[in-house]
């Protein structure tokens, strides 16, 4: 039988080059501001891509279902 697929939930509709973000990254979560659009990563999963860098300076390719807003009580963009 057939599992059914939960939709995703997108947290953040309007990423911004420059900002801050919390994001999931292969179990854990982790801090990083946002460098780039992955086009190739984005073209290949249909679903958009992104390239954040974290504070020791490593580079995490991230979807954008696992961004988070930095500040606590932010509101989501509408």
């Amino acid at each position: 039988m057939v599992k059914k697929k939960n939709p995703k939930k997108i947290y953040v509709k309007k990423p911004k080059i420059g900002e801050s973000y919390w994001f999931w990254f292969a179990g854990s979560i982790t801090h990083g501001v946002l460098l780039k659009s992955c086009e190739k990563l984005t073209e290949h999963y249909g679903e958009p891509w992104y390239t954040l860098e974290s504070k020791d300076g490593t580079k995490y390719p991230v979807s954008i279902f696992t961004l988070r807003y930095d500040k606590p009580n932010y509101k989501e963009d509408v």
